[in-house]
């Protein structure tokens, strides 16, 4: 009897564990077509507001904030934006923004590494954010 209600047990954690992004989706990426990036005022607005979200309680709790949000290099294909917060005492949060949901995710570390491959697949340089910002 007690192992099978520990099979059970596992049954769920196994469930609730492989769904977890169940409810995230991320469409596939349209590579850029330009030379260059294209970053305007309404992007700067979103990344503001982003910002805004995550450090509404937390800016003057701390020494400095480094701020990093990727989204796709294609203008027109930048629906989901995706950032990491590094606090002075090392500690990091991550945040995921859809654009057409008005939606914000907050997620972990594994959420962000499997996201933001998505996110930047089409970018031609994964490495750089799209806005980079260190608060003091």
């Amino acid at each position: 009897m007690k192992s099978y209600l520990y099979a059970i047990v596992l049954s769920f954690l196994y469930f609730f564990v492989s769904t977890s992004h169940a409810d995230i989706d991320i469409k596939k990426c349209q590579p850029n077509q330009n030379d260059h990036v294209i970053f305007n005022d309404d992007d700067d607005k979103i990344a503001k507001k982003i910002i805004d979200y995550k450090l509404h309680d937390q800016s003057e709790k701390h020494e400095y904030i480094i701020i990093k949000i990727f989204a796709n290099e294609n203008h027109d294909d930048r629906n989901d934006w995706i950032a990491s917060f590094l606090f002075d005492d090392k500690f990091e949060q991550y945040l995921l923004y859809q654009v057409d949901q008005n939606q914000f995710i907050d997620i972990d570390e594994k959420q962000f590494d499997a996201l933001s491959s998505k996110i930047i697949e089409c970018n031609q340089d994964k490495q750089t954010p799209i806005y980079r910002k260190v608060l003091p």
